[in-house]
């Protein structure tokens, strides 16, 4: 594939202090060309440790590679659709994965991707990155390998030995499937009125999807590393303070779904629940080692 369009630079949203960023001001970006497809990104947070954003496919969209926007990454990326189906493919394999709403799928370093809207619905994503763009983990990175000549959206190795392979594919695909019911649960605090499930933990990211029933209060819980948690459903208060300033230094704020809230490694969280219906939330944290080159 050949294009001679420039990318654009994706917006860079960094913060320093807690912050909550409502959809309708996340950064917004488009970006791809007509030979790949075209994406339109809301921009959440972009540091030197977490990139997150919402990304939206209308109903047949796509996006490919092309040598602007090649779609290799050296990091490792979960997608959580939060609206629609999206079909993730690696072209390079032929692996396809159907990631419906509610689902996810993570693939690590140097995986080819390609994705389609899948049916009458527009497909929102949520997409966790680290390490992020601002360390050369995206389209700079591809830009330094080979591009992909050939695409292939049937996965061959199989053939012939279907069922009879299950096992030998799960155990190497790429695309790995996201959801609660292989999520690791647990409770927040001692009861199930907060239940975590853990999506995805490598040593550069993880990745947790969350429900709240009415009436919580948490416990003030210390984040280890730089978070971001955004809302998918429900009405969710967030509080957040440094333990190590005065009592004046919070951020608290009510959220909708869509809306994020951005912590800071070493603050203090805590979420609540006033309405009469459950929140649910996606939250994603990450650290990268000092030193770390791609």
């Amino acid at each position: 594939m050949t294009s001679s369009v420039v990318r654009r630079a994706t917006p860079r949203p960094h913060f320093h202090e807690p912050h909550l960023i409502r959809r309708a001001d996340a950064a917004h970006h488009v970006w791809g060309d007509a030979e790949g497809g075209y994406v339109t990104d809301r921009v959440i947070s972009s540091s030197d440790q977490l990139h997150v954003l919402e990304f939206e496919l209308p109903p047949g969209g796509r996006f490919g590679h092309t040598a602007s926007n090649p779609t290799l990454f050296a990091a490792d990326v979960a997608y959580l659709c939060v609206a629609g189906t999206l079909c993730l493919a690696d072209p390079e394999s032929g692996e396809v994965a159907l990631v419906p709403e509610g689902s996810g799928v993570y693939f690590g370093r140097d995986t080819w991707h390609h994705g389609f809207a899948v049916g009458p619905h527009t497909a929102r994503v949520v997409e966790f990155m680290s390490p992020p763009p601002v360390l050369g983990t995206a389209s700079t990175y591809g830009r330094t390998r080979p591009l992909l000549a050939e695409t292939c959206y049937a996965d061959e190795r199989w053939r012939g030995r279907w069922p009879q392979a299950l096992t030998e594919q799960r155990s190497g695909r790429r695309l790995v499937p996201l959801g609660t019911d292989d999520g690791l649960l647990a409770f927040r605090d001692a009861s199930p009125a907060h239940l975590v499930w853990t999506l995805l933990d490598t040593p550069l990211l993880t990745v947790v999807r969350g429900e709240v029933q009415p009436g919580t209060v948490d416990a003030f819980a210390v984040q280890q590393k730089e978070t971001v948690l955004r809302v998918v459903a429900g009405e969710l208060w967030v509080d957040v303070r440094d333990p190590a300033a005065t009592d004046a230094a919070y951020t608290v704020g009510c959220l909708q779904p869509g809306d994020a809230c951005f912590v800071p490694a070493g603050h203090e969280l805590r979420t609540l629940v006033r309405a009469d219906r459950p929140a649910s939330y996606l939250q994603g944290s990450a650290r990268v080692p000092d030193g770390w080159q791609p």
